[in-house]
């Protein structure tokens, strides 16, 4: 049966809990892991140890071919070193405030726990830096 989707006073979508007992909780907590899921875990950990031996092992061999390939002018190669070696570069983005700062507000309560002085409304830079 398909529950009705509806958006609540609290912008929650769906049907919020109800106070008190509801049979969408689960009270027991995380159900423990299956014998599958253990299999799965332990598998997809081995194979990323290999995956990591083998790298290691590789890597020497690996390393004057991409320098090689990066000063004849492979412009992948070349930015695989640069961002390995210099980090790569930090893209400012703004998703949420189109270049205006951003206005943060703090509870006097909190300011005062804080000794937080002045307003309680601080304006931050707009601009965050993500990799």
């Amino acid at each position: 049966m398909e529950e009705k989707l509806q958006e609540s006073e609290n912008n929650c979508i769906g049907t919020p809990f109800k106070e008190g007992f509801d049979p969408r909780r689960n009270l027991n907590g995380r159900p423990p892991d299956t014998e599958a899921d253990i299999i799965r875990k332990k598998a997809t950990k081995e194979l990323i140890a290999e995956y990591k031996e083998a790298l290691g092992e590789s890597l020497p061999m690996i390393r004057p071919i991409l320098i090689a390939k990066a000063l004849e002018g492979d412009m992948t190669a070349i930015k695989e070193i640069h961002d390995r070696v210099m980090d790569k570069a930090k893209q400012p983005t703004d998703v949420t405030t189109d270049g205006q700062a951003l206005q943060i507000i703090v509870p006097q309560q909190v300011a005062e726990a804080f000794n937080i002085h002045g307003t309680h409304q601080q304006a931050i830079g707009s601009n965050t830096e993500q990799e």
